[in-house]
């Protein structure tokens, strides 16, 4: 089945991830079995005695202070994992620049269908298993995960006949997902946030607590991060009726300071809670905000850390 989301020359691009850097895909989606990567998703399995040449960080310090020998501890990656992908498709992200021309301009909800299709198709072609939430205020369309590649089919369908509306409700659809989803996993979060900091923050930590590795991909237009409107002009709400004719000079600089607050608020929120956090324009392309957060989980992985938060 063609599908407007899966654009050929992205899956070309994305697909070059699992041939280039196999162990990084591992690491972003935590599915593949027996993964000698260890920090994402990862159980502790055993102690074994050290070997010269271990890598030290394994080292189990709190057995060495109680004996004064020296462990390695040993993990096996989860198996069976299921990464559920979340798509906000509520009224908010409905948002196409008026600056650009038409034949140009793409809505927030368009990009976001097409990093859902896009993750889908990597991780249906590990052979791994992965379901789709799309919500707005609530969870308004669930497709359970499935391991089959015909499952794409079924998840481009949805996203072809999704419609923007109604409010942004991300924490309590975090708390639905974290009790529908059950089972650990990975959960990725593809949205504008456009809910209270403290509702998202709660569900978030419910998916943590029930041992759910957790990405947000926060999708805003260049609009909404540069504000280059000018002259007079009508700023109408998105998710509330309101409208404000004004002067774009004379509220610019408030209006951005009060955007970075939020944007550093959300990324420290993430950061703290163990949650990968990426800030994405549609101004990139689809290929490079993929390919860039892979590149940048190998590289923390490598580094013994975690995350590829920007």
């Amino acid at each position: 089945m063609a599908s407007t989301y899966l654009d050929p020359q992205v899956l070309a691009k994305v697909g070059k991830l699992d041939l280039k850097a196999k162990y990084v895909v591992e690491g972003f989606i935590s599915g593949m079995h027996k993964s000698p990567f260890k920090g994402f998703s990862v159980e502790f399995a055993q102690h074994r005695g050290y070997v010269a040449g271990d890598d030290l960080k394994h080292l189990d310090w709190k057995v060495y202070a109680k004996s004064e020998r020296l462990n390695i501890k040993q993990y096996e990656a989860e198996t069976n994992l299921v990464t559920t992908l979340l798509l906000d498709a509520s009224e908010s992200m409905a948002y196409t620049s008026p600056l650009k021309k038409q034949s140009e301009a793409s809505a927030k909800l368009e990009y976001a269908k097409l990093i859902i299709a896009s993750l889908s198709y990597i991780v249906l072609g590990q052979s791994d298993a992965v379901a789709v939430g799309i919500f707005d205020e609530t969870l308004r369309d669930f497709i359970p995960r499935s391991t089959r590649k015909v499952h794409l089919n079924r998840i481009c369908a949805a996203l072809e006949n999704i419609e923007p509306q109604n409010k942004t409700g991300v924490g309590e659809v975090l708390h639905t997902v974290a009790q529908r989803v059950g089972r650990r996993g990975v959960t990725v979060i593809v949205s504008d946030l456009f809910d209270k900091i403290e509702n998202i923050l709660s569900g978030i930590q419910h998916l943590r607590h029930d041992g759910h590795e957790v990405i947000v991909l926060h999708l805003l237009d260049k609009d909404e991060l540069t504000f280059p409107f000018e002259g007079l002009v009508q700023f109408k709400g998105l998710e509330y009726a309101n409208q404000v004719l004004c002067q774009p000079r004379m509220v610019k600089k408030a209006y951005l300071e009060e955007l970075h607050k939020f944007l550093t608020k959300m990324k420290a929120m993430c950061t703290k809670n163990g949650v990968d956090y990426v800030q994405v324009s549609t101004d990139t392309p689809v290929d490079v905000v993929l390919s860039a957060y892979l590149i940048g989980r190998e590289r923390a992985l490598m580094a013994g850390g975690r995350g590829a938060g920007r």
